[in-house]
């Protein structure tokens, strides 16, 4: 069941145009990062390795936001939910699916990425480097993609998950400081930064089931309506 809904969706062309445009996404980064600009006098490029790593990382977003609109516009999954017989089986195959399609993008753009990163700033294609963008990658793309889903609609799931820490997390930081390391946002600026003490970790792993279980539930939710 899995294997089937990974061919249906890579076999979809709006995935493949996506992916062509994650790749470009990821490539103007670079790009960007070897031009001669600067926000100031001193000369030097604004995107450090930080930086760049963490905008390629959006590239994910663009794929995440493509499977679910596949999943959103179309009806196949109720049908076949009455073909297994189980609506909590096909949920999980469904979402399973999902999680593995952004994870072999997330590897073929890591590729991507490590190539960028050694033109850009003469880094070698390190272990840590890549682990820690495909952790960011699969971070926002199941992020976006449970979003999404628990949305029912595309653009607002995009709109919660950049607009939150931007709106909403200033505002409750400020009446609770000490959740100010809880939030999403701020576990993918650790991976970002390549620090990750444990409580990071716990935290990043804490979201990320968050979002696979929202993802999860989501789906059951929109079998049952179906």
């Amino acid at each position: 069941m899995v294997k089937a809904l990974i061919y249906k969706d890579a076999t979809t062309r709006i995935l493949r145009v996506v992916c062509l445009l994650a790749m470009c996404w990821v490539s103007l980064v670079y790009t960007v990062a070897l031009m001669p600009i600067s926000l100031d006098a001193s000369g030097t490029n604004p995107l450090t390795v930080e930086s760049s790593t963490t905008l390629a990382s959006q590239a994910l977003v663009i794929i995440a936001a493509a499977l679910a609109i596949i999943e959103i516009n179309s009806g196949e999954t109720a049908i076949a939910a009455l073909l297994v017989g189980s609506r909590r089986r096909m949920a999980f195959s469904l979402m399973t699916a999902k999680v593995v399609s952004i994870v072999v993008v997330g590897l073929m753009l890591t590729m991507v990425n490590a190539i960028g990163n050694f033109i850009a700033y003469g880094h070698g294609v390190s272990g840590r480097l890549m682990i820690r963008y495909m952790m960011l990658v699969v971070m926002n793309g199941v992020a976006v993609l449970s979003l999404s889903l628990l949305a029912g609609n595309v653009l607002l799931g995009l709109s919660i998950y950049f607009l939150v820490p931007i709106l909403l997390e200033p505002f409750i930081v400020y009446l609770v400081p000490a959740v100010s390391d809880l939030f999403y946002s701020s576990a993918i600026r650790s991976l970002a930064d390549g620090a990750l003490p444990l409580q990071n970790s716990l935290v990043s792993l804490v979201w990320l089931l968050v979002f696979l279980l929202a993802g999860y539930l989501s789906i059951v939710v929109r079998i049952l309506e179906w």
